[in-house]
């Protein structure tokens, strides 16, 4: 009988160490920003994109930025995200965890056991090396974040055989948006630097009414649906993930 309790002891106080080590999190919608990466707009449209993927699919794509990782590697923090808020729908397991912890300067996708016949880690590598970590090198966390969110919001979808409606613009690739600052300033085409824009290396030159008209357009028009966090229903309840992705740095 006193061997039983024992036990029953030891039982409780591994359960207790394994809880307090559990990551928390706290989360508007899709979005956990502890790391305050993205502004209250970007974080609107992301997880307007991502709610219409969970209501088509059941899948749960979320967003996490960190400080730090506290000492741990950014594939047992992801893990321990997609499994302790039990991401992707019951019996699919098709949950996906997007990680970037900024003091480590390191990110991680993780996807759920659902999607890993479904998802190869070379289109996961794809978007990480092509869509990401570019605009980290950059520095510029905030457009690597939505743009990222967005490829693997739509290969999540095209993988659950659904269509998802996009709210919010998404970014160019780095490649696209590049433009020459020597020449930045300048346009031979018009003389009118300010009402050039460079792009896929050429200039596009806009007459100079087209800007009050962008302006004022963009305060009449339709406002863009907000995000109801009250109506939010949580995660689906899966947490099956068994360490397929893939992680980089920058």
């Amino acid at each position: 009988m006193v061997k039983k309790s024992w036990l029953y002891v030891l039982i409780l106080l591994v359960f207790l160490c394994a809880k307090a080590d559990a990551i928390t999190l706290k989360f508007n919608g899709f979005i956990a920003d502890e790391a305050n990466l993205l502004s209250p707009e970007v974080e609107n449209d992301l997880n307007m994109t991502l709610w219409d993927l969970q209501k088509k699919s059941g899948a749960d794509l979320v967003v996490v930025t960190l400080p730090s990782l506290d000492g741990k590697t950014v594939e047992e923090v992801a893990i321990d995200i997609g499994r302790s808020y039990k991401l992707g729908a019951v019996g699919k397991n098709n949950g996906m965890v997007y990680l970037t912890a900024l003091s480590e300067r390191r990110m991680r996708i993780e996807q759920g056991l659902g999607l890993e016949d479904k998802i190869p880690v070379s289109t996961l590598e794809n978007i990480m090396n092509g869509d990401i970590l570019p605009y980290y090198k950059q520095n510029d966390y905030e457009t690597g974040i939505r743009r990222g969110t967005y490829m693997l919001a739509q290969t999540v979808a095209q993988a659950e055989g659904v269509k998802i409606s996009i709210q919010g613009i998404i970014p160019d690739s780095v490649k696209s948006n590049y433009s020459d600052s020597r020449n930045k300033s300048f346009c031979s085409t018009c003389k009118r630097g300010e009402f050039c824009s460079y792009h896929r290396g050429r200039y596009n030159c806009y007459p100079w009414w087209l800007y009050p008209l962008a302006f004022i357009l963009a305060i009449f028009s339709p406002r863009r649906k907000r995000f109801d966090s009250g109506s939010f229903g949580g995660f689906g309840g899966g947490g099956g993930f068994g360490g397929s992705g893939c992680s980089g740095s920058w």
